[in-house]
């Protein structure tokens, strides 16, 4: 008969065997082993660093951050690379601008079985988890014009946003050497493009005689309805203290002239903008537009279908570095996987040549 002394002896015994196999699993699984599941940033290299899909169709969708002139430049830049791909690639705008929206257009392209999403984030970091769940899917997503930086985006193509708005700002120096106030208007500051730009310029006026009035008039881009109240709110609000409107968005450039022609104020406020879309193309070659920092939306549309599709076809490393020189050969920056697109600075200076080398090119807005 086995005692009492015994049992428990056996069963501290199977404790002890159980505790120990239970540290071993647990040094197993200790982070940094190989046996861990790569995570983050880690793993999203690991999925795309081989190809996808080296050979067969492929489907790529852009989603513009809503409906404007602006991405008209784009969309030729599409049109233009896609035939020599031989892939299925067309851009979309989400029915409202706003978040929810642009949402559902993103997980329709998803449920549609494309093969890689490029999208400008209208809410940078509430579209992070959108654009996550798609990478989770083995789904590439690369995002341009406007970023998603807390994302697991694979490559970013766009405007250095930030130093576009410093180079916006010291335009702004040069035209109000005496200083002046300025108020700035925006369709969403929770964009990415919006809050750089914006940063941007703030910075490259401090100390300076430049004095923003107040953070920026937002008008979540209703371009036809509020982006003209807020500036003739504005004028209202601030009547001769205000000699310097600053139109953050491509359509806040226009709004800002018609408000400024209606209350009999040309000449008397500067007005410095962004984007070329084709009203504000025809305000700079009259004179009414004082400065203009243009972006390059037809790279946007070329490079990101063409990133894509040598993405899918040769993986994300061999893609970036196929690029380079092509890259290189347009005076463009790649900073690991951020593209810097560049931009220029209108005046009335440069107006007509740059008016002419655009039209040269077959393009009516950028």
């Amino acid at each position: 008969m086995t005692s009492r002394f015994t049992v428990r002896m056996a069963l501290v015994g199977v404790a002890a065997l159980s505790g120990a196999l239970a540290l071993a699993g647990c040094k197993q699984s200790k982070p940094g082993t190989e046996t861990e599941t790569p995570r983050g940033a880690a793993a999203t290299a690991s999925v795309f660093e081989q190809p996808r899909k080296p050979e067969g169709s492929l489907r790529i969708r852009l989603i513009t951050n809503g409906i404007s002139p602006f991405w008209d430049a784009m969309g030729r830049g599409v049109d233009d690379v896609k035939g020599g791909l031989k892939v299925d690639a067309t851009w979309l705008a989400p029915q409202q601008p706003d978040n929810n929206a642009q949402k559902r257009a993103f997980e329709d392209a998803i449920a549609a079985g494309v093969d890689g999403i490029a999208v400008s984030a209208i809410q940078a970091d509430a579209f992070a988890p959108v654009i996550d769940g798609a990478i989770e899917k083995g789904i590439p997503v690369i995002t341009f014009d406007s970023d998603s930086e807390k994302s697991r985006r694979l490559v970013y193509i766009g405007t250095n946003n930030y130093e576009a708005g410093k180079r916006a700002g010291e335009a702004a120096i040069k035209l109000m050497p005496d200083g002046g106030n300025l108020v700035a208007f925006v369709g969403n500051m929770s964009a990415q493009n919006a809050r750089d730009r914006y940063r941007g310029f703030t910075d490259a006026i401090k100390g300076s005689k430049l004095t923003m009035l107040q953070d920026p008039y937002e008008d979540d881009k209703d371009a036809v309805g509020r982006a003209h109240r807020n500036v003739g709110d504005a004028i209202t609000k601030y009547g001769a203290k205000v000699n310097g409107l600053l139109g953050l968005y491509s359509y806040n450039g226009p709004a800002i002239v018609d408000e400024v022609q209606k209350a009999g104020l040309m000449g008397k406020v500067r007005i410095i903008c962004f984007d070329g879309e084709p009203k504000t193309l025809s305000n700079l070659g009259a004179g009414l537009v004082d400065a203009t920092v243009v972006q390059k939306p037809y790279e946007f549309g070329r490079l990101s279908t063409k990133l894509l599709t040598l993405i899918n076809r040769k993986g994300l490393k061999a893609a970036l570095e196929e690029m380079d020189a092509e890259l290189k050969s347009l005076g463009m920056a790649r900073d690991a996987n951020n593209i810097d697109t560049g931009v220029e600075v209108v005046t009335k200076v440069n107006a007509a040549a740059f008016l002419k080398a655009l039209k040269d090119k077959g393009l009516k807005s950028t």
